[in-house]
C-alpha cells in the first residue's frame, strides 16, 4: 500500500502547482489532544490484535479483528478503554468523502465518540480523506479473554474507503495487593496529523509535537514508557537514509548531529532528551507502525513532550500515549 501511494503522489508531482503550507498540509499542523490524565493503581495495554489493510471495502462488505485481552491476576476492572478505527481512500466516484461505517463490538453497534481527520491540503485528483474514527470499548476483563469488532460499510449511494487496522488500548484498574498492580500516572493522545517530507514541506516542518502536561517528582519514578502509533509510518524500501525520527524531550537543532556530545552534557549535567531513527516498521499486511519504548532516562519534572518527525516516509501520527510507573 506505501509503495503504491508514493506511485501516485508521484504521477501527481506534474499537475500540483502551489503546495499550501498553512491550515490542513503535510505539515505538522494537528497537534494530537490529550483526552485522559490520571494517577491510578492498576496498567495498560495497546494491541492492534490480527488488523491487517482490508483493501477497499464496498457498501454492505464487512471487515474484523480479533484480540486477546487476557491479563494475568482477577479482579481487572477497565477504567478507560478506546477503539481505534483507522481509515484511508474514502471516496466516492474519484472524490473525497467522509466514510459511512457501522462499528460493532462483541455484535453491539458502537456510536462515535469522535473523528479525527486531515488532508494533504492542496487541489489534486486523489484528495481522499484519511483519519481515524475512535469509539469507547464496552469489555469487561473479568468475564472475557477474547474481543472481536467488526466495521461495516452503510452507505448505500456506493462509497468506500479501506481500513488499515483497529487499535484496542485499555487502562484498567486492579487491587493493590495483586502483584501485577503498578501505581501509575498516565496521558493519553489522540487525534489524526498527516505528515509528509515532499512537495514544499521539509522534515522540519513534517514534524508532529504531542505534549504531557502535568508536572512530576522524578524522585518518585520508576520507569516510563511512551507508546506512539502511526497509520502508514514505516519505509518499507531499503538504503541508509533515515526516512522518519522519534524524539522525547529533544529539540531539534545542532545537538542532534553531535551524538557524543549529547551524551556527555547529560551524563555531566543531566542534559538532553532522545533522538531515535526509523523506528516505525510496516508492510503491504500491516501498515501500521507501532513504537514502545522506555523513556525513563530523558523524562523531565514538566513540560514533557515527544515529536514525530517524517523524512519521505508518509504517515499519520494519531496516538501517544505516556504512562509513568511510581516508587512504593
Amino acid at each position: 500500500m506505501k509503495m503504491r501511494l508514493r506511485s501516485i503522489f508521484s504521477g501527481l508531482v506534474l499537475t500540483l502547482v502551489i503546495v499550501s503550507t498553512a491550515g490542513g498540509s503535510y505539515a505538522g499542523d494537528k497537534p494530537l489532544n490529550t483526552v485522559a490524565h490520571e494517577e491510578i493503581c492498576g496498567n495498560m495495554f495497546f494491541t492492534l490484535g490480527d488488523s491487517k489493510y482490508s483493501g477497499r471495502i464496498n457498501y454492505n462488505d464487512s471487515y474484523t479483528v480479533k484480540f486477546d485481552v487476557r491479563v494475568p491476576g482477577s479482579g481487572k476492572e477497565v477504567k478507560f478503554a478506546r477503539l481505534y478505527v483507522y481509515w484511508v481512500w474514502s471516496q466516492k466516484e474519484n472524490a473525497g468523502v467522509y466514510p459511512t461505517m457501522e462499528v460493532l463490538a462483541e455484535e453491539e453497534v458502537l456510536n462515535s465518540d469522535v473523528t479525527y481527520t486531515d488532508t494533504k491540503g492542496f487541489v489534486g485528483k486523489y484528495d481522499y480523506f484519511s483519519g481515524v474514527n475512535v469509539y469507547n470499548g464496552n469489555l469487561d476483563l473479568t468475564k472475557t479473554n477474547h474481543y472481536s469488532v467488526t466495521v461495516k460499510n452503510v452507505d448505500a449511494n456506493g462509497s468506500t474507503f479501506c481500513v488499515q487496522g483497529i487499535g484496542l488500548l485499555v487502562i484498567y484498574e486492579c487491587q493493590e495487593q495483586d502483584p501485577d498492580c503498578q501505581h501509575v500516572e498516565y496521558w493519553v493522545t489522540e487525534g489524526c496529523d498527516m505528515i509528509y517530507a515532499e512537495y514544499g514541506i521539509t522534515p522540519e516542518m513534517a514534524t508532529s509535537k504531542i505534549y504531557f502536561d502535568g508536572e512530576l517528582d522524578l524522585k518518585k519514578v520508576k520507569s516510563a514508557n511512551l507508546i506512539t502509533v502511526v497509520p502508514s509510518g514505516g519505509y518499507v524500501s531499503g538504503g541508509e537514509t533515515v526516512h522518519n525520527k522519534l524524539h522525547f524531550n529533544e529539540e531539534s537543532g545542532w545537538l542532534s548531529n553531535l551524538p557524543f556530545l549529547k551524551q556527555l552534557l547529560r551524563l555531566l549535567f543531566g542534559y538532553g532528551g532522545g533522538i531515535w531513527s526509523d523506528v516505525y516498521i510496516a508492510n503491504d499486511v500491516v501498515q501500521i507502525g507501532v513504537d514502545q519504548r522506555d523513556v525513563t532516562d530523558y523524562l523531565k519534572a514538566s513540560n514533557n513532550f515527544a515529536a514525530i518527525q517524517d523524512n519521505h516516509d508518509y504517515m499519520m501520527v494519531t496516538n501517544a500515549v505516556l504512562v509513568v510507573e511510581k516508587k512504593e
